[in-house]
Protein backbone atom coordinates (compact mmCIF):
# COMPACT_ATOMS: atom_id res chain seq x y z
CA UNK A 1 0.00 0.00 0.00
CA UNK A 2 1.36 3.02 -1.02
CA UNK A 3 -0.25 6.39 0.98
CA UNK A 4 0.66 9.92 0.22
CA UNK A 5 3.79 10.39 2.24
CA UNK A 6 5.40 6.94 2.67
CA UNK A 7 4.72 3.24 1.14
CA UNK A 8 3.43 1.04 3.78
CA UNK A 9 4.31 -3.02 4.03
CA UNK A 10 2.45 -5.74 5.25
CA UNK A 11 4.38 -9.06 5.32
CA UNK A 12 6.74 -11.31 3.05
CA UNK A 13 4.03 -11.22 0.86
CA UNK A 14 3.61 -7.83 0.12
CA UNK A 15 7.21 -7.24 -0.16
CA UNK A 16 8.15 -10.06 -2.55
CA UNK A 17 8.21 -7.78 -5.90
CA UNK A 18 9.95 -5.17 -4.05
CA UNK A 19 12.75 -7.50 -3.03
CA UNK A 20 13.07 -9.05 -6.25
CA UNK A 21 15.93 -7.19 -7.89
CA UNK A 22 18.81 -5.45 -6.46
CA UNK A 23 19.59 -3.10 -3.36
CA UNK A 24 19.79 -0.02 -5.88
CA UNK A 25 16.31 -1.34 -7.61
CA UNK A 26 14.60 -1.68 -4.28
CA UNK A 27 15.31 2.40 -3.73
CA UNK A 28 14.07 3.25 -7.14
CA UNK A 29 10.93 1.40 -6.93
CA UNK A 30 10.42 2.79 -3.66
CA UNK A 31 10.96 6.47 -5.89
CA UNK A 32 10.68 9.54 -3.36
CA UNK A 33 8.69 8.26 -0.13
CA UNK A 34 10.19 6.61 2.72
CA UNK A 35 8.93 3.36 3.19
CA UNK A 36 7.46 1.45 6.63
CA UNK A 37 6.93 -2.24 6.77
CA UNK A 38 5.93 -4.57 9.41
CA UNK A 39 6.26 -8.25 9.73
CA UNK A 40 3.75 -10.02 11.70
CA UNK A 41 5.32 -11.91 14.37
CA UNK A 42 5.19 -15.81 13.97
CA UNK A 43 3.09 -16.85 16.54
CA UNK A 44 -0.32 -15.17 17.29
CA UNK A 45 -1.15 -16.95 20.21
CA UNK A 46 -0.79 -14.07 22.22
CA UNK A 47 -0.88 -10.08 21.87
CA UNK A 48 2.83 -10.00 20.29
CA UNK A 49 5.26 -6.28 20.90
CA UNK A 50 7.39 -4.97 17.92
CA UNK A 51 10.79 -4.20 17.72
CA UNK A 52 11.56 -1.27 15.30
CA UNK A 53 15.05 -1.20 12.98
CA UNK A 54 15.62 2.32 11.35
CA UNK A 55 17.52 2.91 8.64
CA UNK A 56 18.85 5.51 5.58
CA UNK A 57 17.53 8.11 7.69
CA UNK A 58 20.42 10.12 6.12
CA UNK A 59 20.77 9.29 2.29
CA UNK A 60 24.17 8.81 2.33
CA UNK A 61 24.51 6.18 5.44
CA UNK A 62 23.75 2.69 3.74
CA UNK A 63 25.02 0.67 5.90
CA UNK A 64 22.16 -0.08 7.80
CA UNK A 65 20.07 -0.35 4.50
CA UNK A 66 22.24 -3.18 3.12
CA UNK A 67 22.22 -4.53 6.07
CA UNK A 68 18.18 -4.32 6.57
CA UNK A 69 17.80 -5.37 3.24
CA UNK A 70 19.52 -8.61 3.54
CA UNK A 71 17.78 -9.66 6.57
CA UNK A 72 14.32 -9.19 4.48
CA UNK A 73 15.53 -11.46 1.40
CA UNK A 74 16.00 -14.13 4.48
CA UNK A 75 12.42 -14.10 5.02
CA UNK A 76 12.93 -14.68 8.64
CA UNK A 77 10.11 -14.35 11.06
CA UNK A 78 9.96 -13.61 15.13
CA UNK A 79 8.60 -13.54 18.19
CA UNK A 80 7.25 -10.29 17.41
CA UNK A 81 6.08 -8.02 14.83
CA UNK A 82 9.18 -6.97 13.38
CA UNK A 83 9.04 -3.03 11.91
CA UNK A 84 11.65 -1.55 9.56
CA UNK A 85 11.57 1.82 8.25
CA UNK A 86 13.55 2.99 5.29
CA UNK A 87 14.09 6.47 5.45
CA UNK A 88 15.28 9.27 3.19
CA UNK A 89 14.66 7.54 0.08
CA UNK A 90 14.85 10.52 -2.38
CA UNK A 91 18.10 11.72 -0.76
CA UNK A 92 20.06 8.39 -1.55
CA UNK A 93 19.04 7.71 -5.25
CA UNK A 94 19.73 11.39 -6.55
CA UNK A 95 22.88 12.33 -8.50
CA UNK A 96 23.54 8.25 -8.09
CA UNK A 97 23.52 6.55 -4.91
CA UNK A 98 24.25 7.27 -1.49
CA UNK A 99 25.44 10.96 -2.82
CA UNK A 100 23.23 13.05 -0.23
CA UNK A 101 22.39 13.44 3.67
CA UNK A 102 19.54 15.35 2.15
CA UNK A 103 18.70 17.18 -0.87
CA UNK A 104 18.50 21.16 -0.70
CA UNK A 105 15.33 21.58 -0.79
CA UNK A 106 14.48 19.16 1.94
CA UNK A 107 15.03 19.33 5.47
CA UNK A 108 16.72 16.68 7.70
CA UNK A 109 14.77 13.82 7.85
CA UNK A 110 16.26 12.95 11.40
CA UNK A 111 15.57 16.59 12.70
CA UNK A 112 11.86 16.33 12.11
CA UNK A 113 10.07 13.99 14.66
CA UNK A 114 7.90 15.09 16.90
CA UNK A 115 8.29 18.43 15.99
CA UNK A 116 5.38 21.16 15.03
CA UNK A 117 3.70 22.17 12.90
CA UNK A 118 3.54 19.86 10.62
CA UNK A 119 3.39 22.53 7.36
CA UNK A 120 5.96 20.47 5.16
CA UNK A 121 5.28 16.93 3.34
CA UNK A 122 8.01 15.37 5.11
CA UNK A 123 6.79 16.81 8.33
CA UNK A 124 3.44 15.63 7.88
CA UNK A 125 5.32 11.91 6.84
CA UNK A 126 7.49 11.72 9.86
CA UNK A 127 4.16 12.73 11.96
CA UNK A 128 1.88 9.61 10.29
CA UNK A 129 4.35 7.11 10.68
CA UNK A 130 5.53 8.62 14.02
CA UNK A 131 1.78 7.42 15.25
CA UNK A 132 1.70 4.43 13.85
CA UNK A 133 5.04 3.55 15.30
CA UNK A 134 3.55 5.12 19.10
CA UNK A 135 0.71 2.50 18.94
CA UNK A 136 2.88 -0.26 17.74
CA UNK A 137 3.71 -1.54 21.92
CA UNK A 138 7.40 -1.26 20.75
CA UNK A 139 9.86 -2.74 23.26
CA UNK A 140 13.01 -1.54 21.55
CA UNK A 141 14.41 0.15 18.70
CA UNK A 142 17.33 0.46 17.09
CA UNK A 143 18.52 3.15 14.32
CA UNK A 144 21.27 2.46 11.70
CA UNK A 145 23.75 5.15 10.60
CA UNK A 146 27.17 6.36 9.34
CA UNK A 147 29.53 8.74 10.13
CA UNK A 148 31.30 11.06 7.71
CA UNK A 149 34.64 11.03 9.31
CA UNK A 150 36.80 8.22 11.39
CA UNK A 151 35.10 6.82 14.52
CA UNK A 152 34.95 3.63 16.72
CA UNK A 153 31.03 2.31 15.97
CA UNK A 154 29.51 2.75 19.03
CA UNK A 155 25.52 3.48 20.06
CA UNK A 156 24.06 6.72 20.58
CA UNK A 157 21.34 6.74 24.15
CA UNK A 158 19.18 9.70 23.91
CA UNK A 159 18.75 8.72 28.11
CA UNK A 160 20.66 7.09 30.73
CA UNK A 161 18.02 4.78 31.39
CA UNK A 162 18.76 0.86 32.29
CA UNK A 163 16.94 0.00 29.66
CA UNK A 164 18.46 1.98 27.69
CA UNK A 165 21.99 0.78 28.68
CA UNK A 166 21.62 -2.82 28.28
CA UNK A 167 20.10 -2.29 24.42
CA UNK A 168 23.25 -0.03 24.19
CA UNK A 169 25.20 -2.77 25.51
CA UNK A 170 24.18 -5.24 23.08
CA UNK A 171 24.95 -3.26 20.09
CA UNK A 172 28.88 -1.39 20.28
CA UNK A 173 31.72 -1.19 23.14
CA UNK A 174 31.40 2.48 22.97
CA UNK A 175 28.01 4.49 24.30
CA UNK A 176 28.12 8.44 23.27
CA UNK A 177 25.16 10.00 25.40
CA UNK A 178 23.27 12.16 23.18
CA UNK A 179 21.69 15.30 25.27
CA UNK A 180 21.38 17.58 22.10
CA UNK A 181 17.35 17.27 21.98
CA UNK A 182 17.91 17.02 17.62
CA UNK A 183 14.15 15.81 16.98
CA UNK A 184 15.66 12.79 16.42
CA UNK A 185 13.50 9.43 15.83
CA UNK A 186 14.89 7.70 18.73
CA UNK A 187 14.43 10.64 20.82
CA UNK A 188 10.55 10.63 19.66
CA UNK A 189 10.33 7.22 20.40
CA UNK A 190 12.29 7.03 24.20
CA UNK A 191 9.40 7.82 25.84
CA UNK A 192 7.59 4.73 24.31
CA UNK A 193 10.15 1.98 24.94
CA UNK A 194 14.77 2.03 24.74
CA UNK A 195 15.68 3.24 21.45
CA UNK A 196 19.36 3.62 20.25
CA UNK A 197 21.19 5.04 17.27
CA UNK A 198 24.42 3.41 15.85
CA UNK A 199 27.02 4.84 14.01
CA UNK A 200 28.54 2.09 11.88
CA UNK A 201 31.61 3.19 10.65
CA UNK A 202 32.50 5.09 7.01
CA UNK A 203 29.89 4.43 4.75
CA UNK A 204 30.29 2.10 1.83
CA UNK A 205 32.72 -0.13 3.83
CA UNK A 206 31.92 -3.80 3.82
CA UNK A 207 33.02 -3.67 8.12
CA UNK A 208 30.32 -0.78 8.07
CA UNK A 209 27.43 -3.36 6.76
CA UNK A 210 28.78 -6.39 8.89
CA UNK A 211 28.93 -4.10 11.84
CA UNK A 212 25.27 -2.89 11.05
CA UNK A 213 24.50 -6.97 10.46
CA UNK A 214 25.61 -7.96 13.55
CA UNK A 215 24.15 -5.33 15.69
CA UNK A 216 20.75 -6.23 13.79
CA UNK A 217 21.46 -10.33 14.71
CA UNK A 218 21.91 -9.26 18.18
CA UNK A 219 18.80 -6.83 18.50
CA UNK A 220 16.59 -9.74 17.16
CA UNK A 221 18.05 -12.46 19.08
CA UNK A 222 17.78 -10.75 22.68
CA UNK A 223 15.22 -12.14 24.89
CA UNK A 224 14.31 -8.67 26.89
CA UNK A 225 15.96 -5.91 27.32
CA UNK A 226 14.64 -5.03 30.85
CA UNK A 227 17.16 -4.08 33.48
CA UNK A 228 17.90 -7.61 35.77
CA UNK A 229 16.94 -7.58 39.14
CA UNK A 230 19.49 -8.15 41.50
CA UNK A 231 22.23 -8.56 39.10
CA UNK A 232 25.01 -6.29 37.86
CA UNK A 233 24.07 -3.91 34.77
CA UNK A 234 24.95 -4.52 31.56
CA UNK A 235 26.21 -1.62 30.39
CA UNK A 236 29.17 -0.39 27.48
CA UNK A 237 32.45 -0.66 28.49
CA UNK A 238 33.25 3.41 27.47
CA UNK A 239 30.86 5.53 27.98
CA UNK A 240 30.97 9.00 26.84
CA UNK A 241 28.34 11.90 26.76
CA UNK A 242 28.64 15.39 24.69
CA UNK A 243 29.37 18.40 25.65
CA UNK A 244 29.63 20.94 23.24
CA UNK A 245 28.72 21.56 19.10
CA UNK A 246 31.49 23.35 17.15
CA UNK A 247 30.70 24.55 13.93
CA UNK A 248 32.27 27.10 11.46
CA UNK A 249 30.65 30.05 11.30
CA UNK A 250 28.28 30.83 8.48
CA UNK A 251 29.82 33.76 7.29
CA UNK A 252 32.77 31.83 7.03
CA UNK A 253 34.25 30.11 3.62
CA UNK A 254 36.26 27.37 4.62
CA UNK A 255 38.07 23.72 3.16
CA UNK A 256 39.60 20.67 4.26
CA UNK A 257 43.18 20.86 3.83
CA UNK A 258 43.86 23.51 0.57
CA UNK A 259 45.69 27.53 1.42
CA UNK A 260 43.96 30.07 2.97
CA UNK A 261 43.58 32.34 -0.12
CA UNK A 262 40.91 35.04 -1.85
CA UNK A 263 37.82 31.99 -2.09
CA UNK A 264 38.89 30.29 1.30
CA UNK A 265 39.06 32.12 4.70
CA UNK A 266 39.80 29.02 6.88
CA UNK A 267 41.42 25.91 6.34
CA UNK A 268 41.11 22.95 8.72
CA UNK A 269 43.84 20.86 9.31
CA UNK A 270 43.53 17.28 7.02
CA UNK A 271 43.15 13.99 9.76
CA UNK A 272 41.31 15.77 12.70
CA UNK A 273 39.18 12.73 12.55
CA UNK A 274 41.87 10.49 13.96
CA UNK A 275 40.93 12.18 17.37
CA UNK A 276 37.80 11.56 17.39
CA UNK A 277 36.87 9.34 20.91
CA UNK A 278 40.43 10.28 21.77
CA UNK A 279 42.55 13.29 23.24
CA UNK A 280 42.89 16.32 21.07
CA UNK A 281 45.58 18.36 23.27
CA UNK A 282 45.77 21.59 24.23
CA UNK A 283 47.63 23.80 21.90
CA UNK A 284 47.19 21.35 18.49
CA UNK A 285 46.62 23.13 15.46
CA UNK A 286 42.87 22.82 14.29
CA UNK A 287 43.11 25.30 11.06
CA UNK A 288 44.69 28.48 9.53
CA UNK A 289 43.23 31.74 8.61
CA UNK A 290 44.44 35.54 7.77
CA UNK A 291 46.60 36.50 10.36
CA UNK A 292 44.72 39.03 12.55
CA UNK A 293 40.92 37.35 11.18
CA UNK A 294 38.11 36.64 13.23
CA UNK A 295 37.79 33.38 15.22
CA UNK A 296 35.93 30.89 12.51
CA UNK A 297 34.57 28.70 14.91
CA UNK A 298 31.18 28.69 17.05
CA UNK A 299 31.23 26.44 20.39
CA UNK A 300 28.54 26.30 22.13
CA UNK A 301 26.84 24.16 24.98
CA UNK A 302 24.03 21.57 25.03
CA UNK A 303 21.80 24.87 25.92
CA UNK A 304 23.14 27.14 23.20
CA UNK A 305 25.43 29.77 25.20
CA UNK A 306 28.64 30.53 23.48
CA UNK A 307 32.04 28.87 24.79
CA UNK A 308 33.77 29.05 22.01
CA UNK A 309 36.37 31.11 23.60
CA UNK A 310 36.80 28.44 26.33
CA UNK A 311 37.59 25.81 23.84
CA UNK A 312 39.72 27.62 20.73
CA UNK A 313 42.23 30.53 20.05
CA UNK A 314 43.44 32.16 17.15
CA UNK A 315 47.61 32.77 17.56
CA UNK A 316 49.33 36.15 15.65
CA UNK A 317 50.68 33.61 13.05
CA UNK A 318 47.12 32.44 11.97
CA UNK A 319 46.84 29.34 13.65
CA UNK A 320 43.44 28.81 15.12
CA UNK A 321 44.54 25.99 18.15
CA UNK A 322 42.51 23.81 20.91
CA UNK A 323 42.92 26.19 24.41
CA UNK A 324 42.60 23.09 26.24
CA UNK A 325 42.44 19.28 25.99
CA UNK A 326 39.04 18.16 24.14
CA UNK A 327 37.78 14.67 23.33
CA UNK A 328 36.29 15.28 19.55
CA UNK A 329 33.27 12.63 18.73
CA UNK A 330 31.63 12.93 14.89
CA UNK A 331 34.34 15.03 13.56
CA UNK A 332 33.21 15.35 9.36
CA UNK A 333 35.85 15.53 6.43
CA UNK A 334 33.20 17.05 4.40
CA UNK A 335 31.87 20.74 4.04
CA UNK A 336 28.37 20.41 2.84
CA UNK A 337 28.61 17.75 6.09
CA UNK A 338 29.68 20.48 8.51
CA UNK A 339 27.25 23.30 6.94
CA UNK A 340 23.86 20.50 7.04
CA UNK A 341 25.21 19.40 11.08
CA UNK A 342 28.66 20.76 12.94
CA UNK A 343 32.73 20.44 12.68
CA UNK A 344 32.14 17.64 15.83
CA UNK A 345 31.26 17.47 19.49
CA UNK A 346 33.38 17.51 22.60
CA UNK A 347 32.82 14.70 24.59
CA UNK A 348 33.63 13.63 28.30
CA UNK A 349 34.13 10.10 29.65
CA UNK A 350 31.58 9.03 32.00
CA UNK A 351 32.04 7.07 35.11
Amino acid sequence: MTTGLYHRFDGYEDLKALLEGSDEDVLVALADKPALIRIPAASTAAAPRGRLIACLMHGNEPSGFQAVVELLRRGDRFPFDLWVLIGNVRAAIQDGLYAHRHLDDQEDFNRIWDVGPATTRMRRGAAAILEELRSADLEAAVDLHNNSGRNPCYAILTQLSPEGLVLASLCADTMLHWKLRAHTLMEALATACPTVSVECGLPQLPEGTAFASGVIHRFLAAEVFAAPTGAELAKPPRMVETLHRVSVRPEVAFSFGAVVDGETEFVIVPGLDAYNFGLLPAMHTIGHIDPGAAMPLFAGDMAGTDVTDQLFRTTPDGRVIAAADIMPVMMTTTVQQARRDCLFYTSLLLD
